[in-house]
This record gives structure tokens, sequence and C-alpha cells, in this order.
């Protein structure tokens, strides 16, 4: 009796919460003419990275409570603030750990949002650009966009999608699609606290899985000339199973899941916490991965920001985000790096905090809380060719305005596209890059110049680096 593959393998439901919503979704009835490129202006990426983790606040951190302290009516009595260094302090209620490691990190003060919504501002931060209902279908994320530049680099030992979600399904917007990419450069997007991701197989599961994909391939063989002509979706289906088939098969899938006891306590049993030690086991893994972005939800706080009574409240959120970076910066800059003699994982890894928009500065509002706010907010950047220890960027006594942008523009505050130029150039992309024939025959330029509100430079923020 033939032993069925479902024996081994997971069910349908647990494919979907292992990451099947960005994949299904990307399989959108379009051209298979091929994708065409061109140069909007001059870059020159400084290619100083390998690897980028992304770690997107969700609800947005109040800035002058955290990364950009300014005392006021509203600042609760036990922060324990003290120095760090120059022109920075940090509550050591908020973040005990990360204090320890400001060393490795920069700080932009001066941030501008398009954005004062979080569907919009979620959205925002997955495509780098604001949403445009009318062209929205063919939009990609940025994490997409970074697949599909890395499609030529891959090795045939990368069995690992190049684009990794940790919670994506929990931001407001979900998992954005690849737009007019092809379905490959979709996320895989993972809920961890779910509890699934490590599926592998081997032994006699790994013989039944050989022979039914062999005998799968050659059916799609047979097949292939009845479906020359149509639509993307064919293609999207078969490079789907690919994956699934190389990751199944490898024994380093499950060994990237592999978190014992002590380091989920040491980085949290939460969205962030996991996320961040899956980022690291996938740079550690270097198995084809190459930009993961976790979401931590939850950080919108219009009332009982500062209660401790309260299920969720910033001294809970920061204290979760405090313990999970500071300990990917710990353990990336322990790792040494396999190519470079001397160099560090976090040498070759750009680990960004990134978030909607800021909160009202000032005193609380009548809820005890903070609503959202746009003119002025902050990012973190750390390792991956940045130099740590920077503050870009300053905003009033208040927090209220910016009254120095921290770069070259100095009547413009970087944004959101800003900082995925940065991104790009740190991984070795052309971020002034145009792809062309889209569905709407319009160019999708990597950094957008038409921002919702106003013009934004279509630059890196290069102070970061020198």
């Amino acid at each position: 009796m033939r032993t069925p593959i479902s024996s081994f393998l997971p069910h349908r439901r647990d494919i979907l919460r292992l990451g099947g919503y960005g994949l299904l979704g990307a399989f959108a009835e379009q051209s298979l003419m091929p994708i065409r490129a061109r140069a909007a202006g001059k870059a020159n990426p400084r290619g100083t990275a390998r690897f980028a983790i992304v770690i997107e606040l969700a609800g947005a951190i109040s800035h002058l409570d955290s990364f950009d302290f300014k005392e006021s009516a509203g600042t609760p009595k036990d922060l324990d603030v003290r120095p760090i260094r120059d022109n920075l302090y940090l509550s050591h209620r908020l973040f005990p750990e990360l204090s320890k490691e400001m060393d490795k990190v920069s700080i932009i003060r001066s941030m501008k949002s398009h954005e004062v919504v979080h569907f919009r501002g979620q959205y925002y931060t997955q495509a780098g650009r604001p949403l445009n209902p009318a062209i929205a279908p063919e939009i990609p994320s940025v994490g997409s966009v970074i697949s599909y530049e890395f499609e030529k680099q891959r090795r045939e030992t990368d069995t690992f999608p190049t684009y990794i979600g940790c919670n994506l399904d929990t931001s407001g917007c979900g998992a954005i699609n690849t737009g007019f990419l092809p379905p490959k450069h979709s996320v895989l997007d993972i809920n961890l606290k779910a509890g699934i991701g490590a599926t592998a197989v081997e032994g006699e599961a790994l013989q039944v899985l050989e022979e039914r994909y062999r005998l799968l391939h050659e059916l799609d063989k047979a097949m292939a000339p009845s479906r020359e002509g149509r639509d993307r979706s064919f293609i999207g289906f078969r490079d789907f199973q690919q994956s699934a088939y190389q990751v199944l098969g490898d024994s380093r899938w499950p060994k990237a899941f592999a978190m014992s006891q002590e380091e989920r306590a040491r980085y949290g049993e939460n969205e962030v916490g996991l996320g961040c030690l899956l980022a690291r086991n996938l740079v550690q893994a270097d198995a084809g991965t190459r930009y993961i972005h976790i979401t931590h939800p939850d950080w919108d706080h219009h009332k009982n920001i500062f209660n401790h009574a309260s299920k969720s409240n910033h001294y809970i959120r920061c204290n979760e985000f405090d313990r999970a970076m500071a300990n990917l910066l710990r353990d990336l800059s322990a790792s040494p790096s396999p190519r470079e003699k001397g160099k560090s994982l976090l040498d070759e890894t750009m680990v960004v905090m990134i978030t909607e928009f800021g909160r009202t500065p000032g005193a609380l509002n009548g809820n005890a809380g903070r609503h959202h706010y746009n003119p002025a907010y902050i990012s973190l950047f750390a390792g991956g060719g940045v130099k740590p220890g920077r503050i870009l960027g300053a905003t009033d006594k208040d927090g209220l305005t910016v009254v120095d942008t921290g770069w070259k523009y100095k009547r413009m505050q970087p944004k959101t596209e800003n900082i995925y130029a940065t991104i790009y150039s740190a991984i070795g992309i052309d971020w002034k890059k145009e792809l062309t024939n889209t569905p709407s025959k319009r160019a999708y330029r990597y950094v957008d110049v038409l921002g919702a509100t106003e013009m934004v430079m279509d630059d890196e923020i290069a102070e970061l680096f020198v």
C-alpha cells in the first residue's frame, strides 16, 4: 500500500498559516510580457550589506518618550531616564537592554510621513510609497522588488525564499502581494505565535515527496504546449511548487526554526521577539533569504499609553521591542562573517526600525494617551555599513517641529521612501531604477518622487554611512 504524501505534509490550513496568504494573493491575471528596466537617474549603490532586516512597529511608537526624549506634562514619573551619550537620553524602564547597545545604533529624528492613519501608513511601510487605489493592484512590496533584483544571484544551494515576513498578517493591510512582478517573488509570511514553520521531510517521507514531484514534473512537461500564451498563474503556481519542494527537502529549514527555551526567553515570547530570533537564524543559515520584514503589532495607544493596568501600553511594547532588537544586535555582532575575516554578521546586515508616524507631543489627551502625529518621528539603523552612534536631525524642545533635517536636503525631511532608498543602496540595488511594461503602462520607480502630500527626494540618507 502506498503511503500518501499527505501523511507527512502540513494541511492546507497550516500552509496558509505558514505564509500562503502572500503567495496566493499574487496570482493575478496579467500579461506574460517581459519586464523592462531603465535608469531614471544616477545612483551609486554602496553594497555594504548582504541582508536587511526591517522591524516595523505597527501603530507608532511615541518618539518623544523614546529615542527623541522630551520631558513634558505627559511624561510618566517612573521612566527613569538616563544619559547614554551626547544628546541621547533613554528611559531605563522602557529600554534597559538597548541602552547597553546604542553604540551600535544610529538615530534619525527628523522623519516625516505622508500618512496619518494606520491602514495607509502600514501599506506605506511595506510598499515604500503611499497608497494609490488606481494602481494599487500592480504595486509590489519592497521585499518583492528585492526578491526580483536578487533572482539572478541565487545559488543552487539557495532554497529559502528571498523575502520572508514575520507577522505581516497582523498588519492592518496584511501582506502586500507582488503586483506586476512574477508570483515567485511573493513573501513567505510566517506567524510564529501560531506554532507553524518548521515543517520538513526526511527518510521515507522525502522519498515519497521526490517520487511525487518527479511525476508532477513529467506531467507538467506534457501539458506545457496547451498553456502557451496563457496568463501567469500557471507559471506562478509551478514556481510555488518548486519553492515548496526545495524548502521541504532542505534540512536547514527546520534548523532555522530551532529555538531553545533559553533563546525564546532571551528574545521574548512575542511577535517581535520570535521574529528577531528567526531573522537571526535565517541570516546565519545564509540559505537564500536576503530580506526579512517583521511586524510588531499593537502600538496604537490613543488611551492608557502609560497605564500599568492596561493589557497593552508603552511599557509592554517598548520592553518587547527592547529585548528583541538588543539581542538581535548582540548575536549578529558576535557571529563572525563566513566571508570576510574580522567582520561580523552585523557588518553584513542592515537592521532598521521603522514605523508609520509619531505621536502627539505635550500633555496626554483626555483618555491618557497620545494621538497620531506625522510631522516628526524617528527611525533607527544599525549594521550593514551604517556608522554607529550617530544622531541625524533634531526637533524643537517639545518634539513638535523638526528644526534640522540632518541631511543635505535642508528643506525636505527624510521619509519612508528615503529609508528604502538607503536599504536598496546598502544591499547593492540601484534605487533610481524604473521598471516598465506595467499593466497601467506607468513606469514603476523603485523610489517614487511623487509623494501623496509633497514631492520626495529620490535619494538615500548618505549621512548614515559617512
